[in-house]
């Protein structure tokens, strides 16, 4: 299990097989879920566990396994958060990718970690910007991509329903980006 960001109070590791009764429970949770094609089975959770594991090798980042640092909870999984690749109106992006479990809401964990994705993203892989697909009813979720800098640059079609496209550019020089495309 090899971790790949800290913050505060959590750790963001890469997924293993044996997540799969968290993300199962997860994502098969009606509530967690509301915003997405369908829920997961356990058998379609476990192929989403391997679809991270591959983009880890073919990409070098993915949806990583969140879970508390410290206290009575250590080791407690939270959600998932990390980087995905995508391509958005036919151009790729660095999407910022944050999913947590319905007990773990309102207590920051998403806005901590997804900022601390952000930054990796724009001080290590030195992507020009980073995105998050949000859907239009979504209000939480577009809360946290604007406590990330984010604005919406657009919109587009992903998972077969219109989302509005957040972005921010990486604030360092040389990492500019073209003009999005919506």
């Amino acid at each position: 299990m090899k971790t790949i960001l800290e913050t505060e109070r959590l750790r963001l590791r890469e997924l293993v097989p044996e997540d799969i009764e968290f993300l199962s429970e997860m994502l098969s949770n009606a509530e967690v879920m509301r915003y997405y094609p369908r829920r997961l089975t356990r058998e379609l959770s476990s192929e989403w566990i391997e679809r991270q594991i591959a983009r880890y090798m073919t990409d070098g980042y993915g949806l990583w396994l969140a879970e508390q640092r410290s206290g009575p909870e250590q080791g407690q999984p939270i959600g998932q958060i990390g980087l995905v690749k995508q391509i958005v109106n036919g151009a790729e992006e660095c999407e910022v990718g944050y999913l947590l479990h319905r007990r773990f809401w309102r207590h920051g964990f998403a806005t901590e970690a997804a900022l601390a994705c952000r930054d990796y993203a724009f001080k290590t892989l030195r992507r020009p910007r980073v995105i998050s697909l949000v859907r239009p009813e979504n209000a939480a979720s577009q809360a946290v991509a604007r406590r990330l800098g984010m604005e919406v640059v657009g919109s587009a079609p992903h998972g077969g329903v219109q989302h509005l496209v957040f972005a921010v550019s990486n604030p360092e020089p040389g990492t500019s980006h073209p003009a999005p495309r919506t």
